[in-house]
């Protein structure tokens, strides 16, 4: 009971240290935005022999009117937050529906305070003069708020998914059925702590797999002790202060999962139990009540033209943009390439895009030039495969850049999945076929999880979950999250 007690008011102050931290950074979002507008504005104006206007460029004595505003932004844009239940664990895929309501959110709260503040200010009786906020300095301030919180956010989700992979804050639960649906669970809950949830062990009804352990994750050799059988789950629940059970049966009858299902309900055990569908991806599938029954049914994946013009003209023109920015960068890698080792600094290879077809995909070559170019990529920088220039390439994810030449042709995305070699394609089985379905990209959910050293067609759920949620402001979610991490490489 301790421990549970404790594990419950973890959780609430990590809340309320959430809510306080976006209100800081909003708050010195402002300041900041307040000094850039005074080191950049005078300059600009002196340039152009203009004058400042009254209205819009501060003098000190403004200072308080400039914290009242930061203060109201900062309310509104909790309130909000909270009614997006950003204060609450989110369980989406490295957290990309929380970063997507961060900046929904903020935009929302930005108008609401908005139309208050100028609905107050430009009322006739309102003497103006030095109190309309300058548009300048709320759109620095603006900018520096989504940024500052979601790079607060990332730091703070790191933080908190360690305390959970350690039990710390996390909701402790026990896998009733040590079966394939029950190691499924386990895998799931351990690559991804921020659903809060820590398995203590399995519980199963096979008596020979009593206090012996059971691998859920073959490529990490991960763990887990079968406690015992279920003949006596409330005992096992008290000892171990699990918070609830999840009952992994998904092929037993009618008759034994309703019996499981009593006994929780009669001992007073939270518990949840997978359903005999779940071998269709969990992000195919919505759940919606109709008259009282819950009712499964597979997610429409149709994709909107409208989005997908608008994201080939973004690819186009930012793939452009970089191409001419970073060319001298190109040039000198391909040059340090070629001194560093023989062979085409240019690594070309065959992989499979969009609706299955065929492409040649760039790279900036890191391997020796005699490796066959369609062996098992390396897991590590470790394999003796990879040269001293590539390792450092690997490193920085610059042996990517030369991917922007397939961005800008139309072959590749700058969000997507990873394209695979033919020869992996040719052995997917239909619900691997899906990530098939939209173009392929240099970045993705699977490229920024801690999870690459596992093959992309025996982890799927990174990019299921983008081919049936994709749109353009998750596409530059994952982008960010591509900027803060682009130098982990393998």
């Amino acid at each position: 009971m301790v421990i549970k007690w404790l594990n419950k008011w973890f959780i609430i102050m990590l809340r309320i240290i959430r809510l306080f931290t976006d209100f800081a950074v909003i708050y010195a979002a402002f300041y900041l935005g307040y000094k850039i507008y005074f080191i950049n504005t005078p300059k600009i104006c002196a340039l152009y022999q203009a004058e400042l206007s009254p209205t819009l460029y501060y003098i000190p004595s403004a200072d308080r009117h400039y914290l009242t505003i930061a203060f109201g932004v900062g309310i509104i844009t909790v309130i909000v937050y909270a009614f997006l239940s950003l204060y609450k664990e989110d369980t989406s895929i490295l957290h990309v529906k929380e970063y997507k309501n961060v900046i929904i959110g903020y935009i929302i709260a930005a108008i609401l305070f908005l139309a208050v503040y100028y609905a107050y200010f430009t009322y006739p009786s309102r003497d103006i003069q030095n109190k309309l906020f300058s548009r300048r300095i709320f759109g620095f301030a603006s900018i520096l708020s989504i940024s500052g919180i979601m790079l607060a956010r990332l730091i703070f989700n790191k933080i908190q998914h360690w305390l959970h992979s350690k039990g710390t804050g996390a909701k402790r639960v026990i896998i009733y059925g040590a079966g394939e649906a029950g190691k499924l669970i386990a895998r799931r809950l351990n690559e991804f702590p921020a659903f809060g949830m820590f398995v203590v062990g399995f519980i199963d009804d096979g008596a020979e797999l009593t206090n012996t352990r059971v691998i859920y994750n073959q490529a990490k050799r991960l763990s887990l002790n079968v406690i015992s059988t279920g003949d006596n789950l409330k005992k096992y629940v008290d000892q171990y202060a699990a918070d609830e059970v999840l009952v992994a049966m998904p092929s037993g009858t009618t008759e034994k999962i309703v019996s499981i299902m009593n006994y929780c309900m009669e001992n007073n055990i939270h518990y949840r139990f997978v359903p005999n569908v779940y071998e269709l991806s969990i992000h195919r599938t919505v759940t919606k009540n109709i008259a009282g029954i819950p009712m499964i049914s597979v997610k429409n994946t149709s994709q909107h033209y409208i989005y997908l013009f608008f994201k080939r003209i973004f690819d186009f023109i930012t793939s452009l943009i970089l191409l001419i920015l970073l060319s001298p960068l190109l040039l000198i890698t391909s040059l340090i390439i070629r001194l560093d080792s023989k062979g085409n600094p240019i690594f070309v290879q065959t992989r499979i895009g969009l609706n299955g077809k065929s492409f040649s995909i760039y790279k900036f070559r890191t391997l020796k030039s005699d490796t066959n170019k369609y062996e098992v990529n390396p897991l590590n920088g470790k394999d003796n495969r990879i040269t001293k220039v590539g390792k450092w390439l690997r490193k920085t994810s610059l042996d990517e850049l030369p991917q922007l030449l397939n961005v800008l042709l139309g072959s590749m995305s700058l969000v997507g999945p990873r394209p695979e070699m033919p020869f992996i394609v040719d052995g997917y089985n239909k619900l691997q076929y899906e990530r098939l379905r939209v173009k392929p990209g240099i970045t993705g959910l699977w490229q920024l999880s801690a999870d690459r050293s596992i093959a992309i067609h025996e982890n799927m759920d990174y990019d299921l979950y983008y081919v049936h949620e994709q749109s353009f402001l998750l596409d530059i979610v994952i982008l960010i999250q591509t900027f803060f991490f682009a130098f982990r490489g393998i």
